[in-house]
Parts: structure tokens; C-alpha cells; sequence
């Protein structure tokens, strides 16, 4: 029993200790900071080494008291070197961190000011993310949820910073179950700020060292995605694409590679190739969102063959298929609008089709043009009280929009 209470005892003068030292040094941070210059490089300077040597103080006492006290402290002194980045993230870190004992009012002002110097469009994104509760997160979960946080603003300023948090996390926290999410989404912050190299090495490197993950097809065809798209480089493309099939036979990603294997055939002008790999992804994915991708991608090559029947009933087909979303529906109706109109010189095929997006969806956000075309179209075709209705009708449910002016020349000019 006196051995139990001295271990205890001993534990508690180390936890006394360890507080103790953290105050201590918190205390000279703060003393120091007070500190300025006139001369404006020299207080920036100076702020920028104060903070980081705050960096050390967080590793040695994270879990101390004063962690979300030092944190604000270094994303001041951040701010006062104009090292905006950092000041962001820090601010982003001090929330998720420390959600219970937070005070959003003053985080909020800290951070529109910072954005106010980084990315203003941004700004609204990086103030909702204040709004997250992680007060019932583990530690980790709350380091999680930090770094998503952090990627999920896109400005390319914050990204050297955004790395740094990433990498950092996951030298700290090798065995975190969700490592292989955060080395994509790595991966993904790469790519999104144009370091190609640096995603596909991430990509695939969650294929390589990973090999419990269910992202392993995922990550390969992500890999090849950068040497196409990215490097240009479609032999490796290729080959990596190749591998995915014959690893991965039952994966999702399997139409998905087609689709890209398509994309590149199509770039090559190799056009039956390219109609015979976007008829597999079609297959495989199998009205999944991806294939939107692959049945745009076929009636595109159809008319680059001079194929435009074959063009505008694929496009057909397109919206159909996707019909329950608006915004698909209605730019694929308009592209097969367009085909029928250019391509085939058949009015009548393209009012049938603009008809089809106004019975459709009667309220989207193109109507007033489509009413516009589809009255033009009618015009054209003879049909002048078809098309005086059509331009009546713009001009009383729209009164305001530029095309309701359009419209009333041209009720003018027929009425005349």
C-alpha cells in the first residue's frame, strides 16, 4: 500500500512539475512578446523566432492547461511577423484542439482579420469552420478533424502550412487507423496545388505501405490519373491503369479506369479505341455519377468522327440516364440542343429537345434563354404564332431578365 501511495505521489509532483515548467516558460513567451521595436522588420523578425520557439513549447506541454493559451499566443506572433498562413492554421488548430474551453467571438475576429490578408473569397469557408464541435472527439480524432479542416480551405497560401500540419501528424501518429485517408487527402492537396510529382509519390505510396487499406485501387488509379492528366506522360498512365485492371478485376475503380483510358485515346485521335474503353466504363459504372463522364466523353468522340446522329442521341441518352439531376440534364439537353441546331441543320429536332428541358424543369436556371431559343427556334422554322407565344411567355415570367428584352424585339418585329 505505501508503495502504491509513493508511485502516486511521485506521479503527482511530475505532473506538478511538468505544469509548472509549462507556466514558467509560457510566462517568458508572453513577457517577451510585450517587447516591440520600431524598427518594423526587426519586430517582425522577432515575432517570427518567438514563435517558433512556440512550436517546442507545444510539442514538450501539449497536454498541459496553457496548450490553448500558448497556441493563440503563437498565432498572434504569427500574425505580427505577417506570417498569415501560419496564423490561420494555428487559429483553425486552437479550436479543434480546445473546442470546450473555446471563445468563438475572439477566434472569429482572429481569423476574418488574418483572412483579410491571405484570401478574402475564402474568407466565409474558414469562419464556418469554426462552428464544429469535437468536444466528444478523441485526441487524435481531433487532430483528424483539424487537418480536414485546414485542406478544406482553397488557397493556395495556406498550402505550405497545411503540409507541414499533415506531415507532422503523421510522423507523430504512425498507427492512427485512418492514416491512409489522410496520405490521399495529402495526395490531393498536392495535386490541387499543382505538385504533381508530390501527389502521385502519396498516391502511391498508400498502395505500396498500406496494404490493409480498402484505397489501394483507389490510390494506383489516382496515381495514373497525375501522369495523364497532370504529367502527360500516358505510357506510365497507361501502364498503371493496366495494373489496376489486372489486380483489382472486382474493383469499383474499374470503370473508372476505362473512362480514363478513354480520355486518353481520345486526346490521341484514336477514336475507335476510344468509343470501345467508354462503352466498358458505360458498362461498369453503370449509371454511377463517374459516368456521366464516359457518356459525354462517347458523344463527343462520335462527333469528332463527323458521326452527329450518333452524337445527338447519345446525348440523349446522357440526360435521360441523369435526368434526376438538374443541372446535368439540362447542359447535356442544351449540347444536344446545339448538335441538332450546328450539326444536323434540324430546327425541328432542336425545339423538340429545348421543349423537353422546359416540360422538365420549367423553373431551372437557364429557362429565360432556353424560352428565348426555343421562340427563335420556332421563328425560324415558320412557326410565328408558336413563337409569339413562346416570347409572351418569357416576357411575363421573367420580366427582368435581359432575355425578356430580346424577346420583346422580337414579339415587335413579328407583330409589325
Amino acid at each position: 500500500m505505501q508503495k502504491i501511495l509513493f508511485s502516486v505521489l511521485l506521479l503527482a509532483l511530475a505532473v506538478s512539475a511538468g505544469a509548472k515548467e509549462a507556466e514558467d516558460a509560457l510566462r517568458f513567451y508572453q513577457a517577451q512578446a510585450r517587447l516591440t521595436s520600431d524598427n518594423r522588420r526587426q519586430d517582425r523578425a522577432y515575432a517570427a523566432a518567438l514563435a517558433d520557439a512556440l512550436t517546442v513549447w507545444q510539442k514538450r506541454f501539449a497536454k498541459e492547461p496553457q496548450a490553448k493559451e500558448a497556441l493563440l499566443l503563437q498565432a498572434d506572433l504569427f500574425a505580427r511577423a505577417t506570417e498569415y498562413p501560419q496564423a490561420l492554421a494555428t487559429l483553425v488548430k486552437a479550436h479543434y484542439l480546445f473546442p470546450a474551453a473555446n471563445d468563438s467571438a475572439l477566434l472569429s475576429t482572429r481569423v476574418e482579420s488574418v483572412m483579410n490578408e491571405l484570401d478574402k473569397t475564402q474568407k466565409g469557408q474558414a469562419l464556418k469552420l469554426l462552428a464544429a464541435d469535437t468536444a466528444s472527439y478523441k485526441e487524435q480524432q481531433k487532430r483528424e478533424a483539424f487537418l480536414q479542416a485546414l485542406y478544406s480551405i482553397k488557397t493556395p497560401d495556406l498550402y505550405a502550412a497545411t503540409v507541414e500540419e499533415f506531415e507532422s501528424f503523421l510522423a507523430e501518429e504512425p498507427e492512427y487507423a485512418q492514416n491512409d485517408k489522410l496520405e490521399i487527402l495529402l495526395g490531393d492537396l498536392h495535386r490541387r496545388n499543382a505538385n504533381p510529382l508530390a501527389a502521385a509519390a502519396q498516391y502511391k505510396k498508400v498502395a505500396a505501405l498500406y496494404p490493409k487499406t480498402e484505397f489501394r485501387a483507389a490510390s494506383l488509379r489516382m496515381a495514373a490519373d497525375v501522369y495523364a492528366d497532370d504529367l502527360k506522360d500516358t505510357q506510365t498512365a497507361t501502364a498503371m491503369y493496366n495494373e489496376v485492371l489486372k489486380r483489382y478485376p472486382d474493383s469499383v475503380e474499374v470503370g473508372v479506369v476505362y473512362k480514363h483510358l478513354g480520355i486518353m485515346e481520345e486526346n490521341n485521335k484514336h477514336f475507335d479505341n476510344a468509343i470501345a474503353y467508354y462503352n466498358k466504363a458505360i458498362e461498369h459504372l453503370a449509371g454511377q455519377p463517374a459516368a456521366y463522364g464516359a457518356m459525354q466523353g462517347k458523344a463527343d468522340v462520335y462527333a469528332k468522327m463527323k458521326d452527329y446522329q450518333s452524337s445527338y442521341t447519345m446525348l440523349l441518352q446522357t440526360a435521360e440516364t441523369f435526368k434526376a439531376d438538374e443541372s446535368k440534364y439540362v447542359a447535356t439537353m442544351l449540347k444536344a440542343a446545339n448538335v441538332a441546331d450546328r450539326r444536323l441543320k434540324d430546327r425541328s429536332q432542336k425545339s423538340v429537345t429545348l421543349e423537353k428541358i422546359l416540360l422538365a424543369y420549367p423553373q431551372n436556371q437557364r429557362a429565360p434563354e432556353i424560352m428565348f431559343e426555343l421562340g427563335y427556334c420556332y421563328e425560324k422554322q415558320g412557326k410565328n404564332p408558336q413563337a409569339a407565344a413562346m416570347y409572351k411567355k418569357l416576357i411575363i415570367s421573367n420580366p427582368t431578365d435581359a432575355y425578356a428584352g430580346k424577346a420583346q424585339s422580337r414579339l415587335d418585329r413579328l407583330e409589325k
